[in-house]
């Protein structure tokens, strides 16, 4: 949080008069902010206030100050695994973050704790027992990721590897199973593949003339410097509001509406079986991998038909029949396949995609 308290404050203000309830306090680290509670406060008692942080600082010192602030409602941290957790994460202790969000959960029972967990291939083998741990606590959610191509991937490549998709999706299977028979004892996400909480109902198809990330058209993303980015995934830069206010921010930006001008149909792949589950993948993987926004998303393209043959036949009968209903079974299947992310971007540059 580089911005001076000011102008946080008058970010916070513009967000109230705009109409947003629901802020989510990230960083770097937002308790090393000094000046997190005014900010906190700043946001109203009747917003919704989530802090997403490393889970270090659950200090009895700033447990105090949170207790006096009732519009945090809810806590997110990282833990990727159990010993490799600490290899990958510097100056990281799986134990130490454990016992700060049972710390955590004592002192505030009705809060609730989402605990974030991003899979690869050498961290699979953990999960297991952290679920496990997890579950005793009693968090409220826990989200699995797959591993991104980001800095840190890339300065760990050395130890780390991309899991290979079979494996994944196995071991998805047996978390997805292990859960229900559990009773669902918290909300289970693995992004893009399996939401415990969808029923039947909220399955929905893709608009072809419709967005790709038309979801998240009402959120809105400010980076530590005042840039203003779509999405944490898509970390693209497209205005500022260091020296202008958010609405003039955002129409004055010939980026977003040219982004917000793509369709699905538009990606090239709108004959292929999944589209109207996918609408094209995820336009920061498409970027990651392909080097352009609007390209068919390669890790999309290897996920759908795993999802169809591995968790589909996991889900419940109304949800399955939802579910298949959006499966256009004349199309053809994605583009891009491969074991593991790489060797599908390898493949599909060699046919000259």
């Amino acid at each position: 949080m580089s911005c001076l308290i000011a102008g946080w404050l008058e970010i916070v203000a513009e967000c109230k008069r705009l109409g947003v309830k629901n802020f989510i306090l990230t960083g770097g680290e937002p308790f090393l902010y000094r000046q997190w509670p005014e900010v906190v406060s700043a946001c109203g008692e009747d917003a919704r206030v989530v802090f997403s942080t490393n889970g270090k600082h659950f200090t009895d010192a700033n447990l105090a100050v949170i207790e006096g602030l009732p519009q945090v409602k809810e806590f997110r941290t990282s833990i990727d695994g159990l010993a490799t957790n600490d290899i990958i994460r510097d100056g990281s202790s799986y134990l130490k973050s454990l016992e700060n969000i049972r710390k955590l959960k004592r002192r505030f029972p009705d809060r609730k704790v989402m605990v974030q967990t991003v899979v690869y291939q050498q961290n699979l083998a953990e999960i297991p027992a952290l679920y496990q741990a997890l579950k005793d606590i009693g968090i409220y959610c826990w989200r699995l990721s797959q591993l991104w191509k980001t800095v840190r991937t890339e300065r760990n490549r050395n130890i780390l590897d991309f899991s290979d998709y079979e494996k994944m999706f196995d071991f998805f299977a047996e978390v997805i199973k292990t859960h229900q028979q559990d009773g669902k004892p918290f909300l289970l996400r693995i992004d893009n593949v399996y939401y415990s909480w969808i029923e039947k109902e909220d399955y929905a198809p893709m608009d072809l003339c419709g967005h790709p990330c038309s979801y998240n058209f009402n959120f809105l993303c400010i980076n530590a410097n005042g840039d203003l980015i779509f999405c944490p995934a898509l970390n693209v830069p497209y205005a500022s509001v260091k020296r202008q206010s958010i609405e003039d921010a955002v129409k004055e930006s010939d980026w977003l509406r040219d982004y917000k001008a793509m369709t699905v149909q538009s990606l090239g792949c709108g004959s292929c079986r999944y589209i109207r589950i996918c609408g094209g993948g995820c336009r920061a993987d498409a970027l990651r991998w392909l080097g352009n926004i609007p390209m068919i998303d390669p890790n999309s393209c290897c996920m759908m038909p795993r999802i169809e043959a591995k968790i589909l036949p996991l889900l419940g009968n109304g949800e399955r029949r939802a579910f298949e209903t959006l499966i256009d079974h004349d199309g053809c299947f994605p583009q891009i396949q491969g074991e593991n992310i790489e060797q599908a971007v390898c493949s599909f540059s060699k046919k000259g995609g």
